[in-house]
């Protein structure tokens, strides 16, 4: 096995570890193990059980954000600067994570983990890979919800980020709930109702606050 086949095999053992067990939970060398290598490829390769951790998340991670960002950027440059439309912008930031979320188990599993992981220092390394998705999008909604205060646009972001990851990490609850009836299998539909359903969040009418900001 060459260089790159040890690399990816390493970083195939512990995308599976680190979501069956846990990061913490997870040591080098069951990793190794699992992988045919040795401690010494894991240093060599990523430096460090943190450098292994980081690459295991950007390897998945950064091709999604830079498809996310480049079609932003293309339905930008059509509109020549004018604001999109919000079902536009939500297309750009869920359509590149729909297949993947039903070919890479794995990782789902694990960004769930991430998410919720008490660490704040692993949970940090997992959120900054969003940094520059998280900045551009949301000025791309500020433009095309332009009477919406910041306040009110970040809630909403906040919940429409709260859908897609509900979706994409816990699929398997709707099938369960459903009795079978609702299953995430047709990337189009799923893609298709999550748009909708978002987009009618971020248009919904503005709450009327009580005298207290409540």
């Amino acid at each position: 096995m060459n260089e790159k086949d040890t690399r990816e095999r390493i970083l195939d053992a512990a995308e599976q570890l680190f979501a069956e067990k846990g990061i913490k939970e997870t040591s080098i060398r069951e990793v190794t193990k699992m992988a045919g290598a040795n401690l010494a490829a894991v240093n060599y390769h990523f430096g460090s059980k943190e450098g292994l951790i980081r690459e295991t998340i950007s390897r998945r991670l950064k091709p999604i954000n830079k498809e996310r960002l480049s079609l932003l950027d293309s339905l930008e440059t059509k509109t020549g600067g004018s604001p999109l439309p919000v079902e536009s912008i939500l297309y750009a930031l869920f359509s590149p994570a729909i297949e993947f979320c039903l070919s890479y188990p794995d990782f789902m599993r694990l960004a769930g983990r991430m998410l919720f992981e008490s660490d704040k220092a692993l949970r940090a390394v997992f959120l900054s890979q969003f940094d520059e998705v998280i900045i551009r999008f949301k000025a791309a909604l500020s433009r095309s919800l332009p009477d919406l205060p910041e306040r009110e646009l970040l809630w909403r972001i906040h919940f429409l980020a709260g859908a897609m990851i509900h979706t994409y990490t816990n699929h398997s609850i709707l099938e369960a709930f459903s009795g079978g009836l609702c299953k995430i299998a047709e990337d189009k539909e799923v893609l298709d109702r999550l748009i909708n359903f978002c987009a009618a969040g971020l248009r919904a009418p503005l709450r009327v606050e009580s005298a207290n900001g409540h």
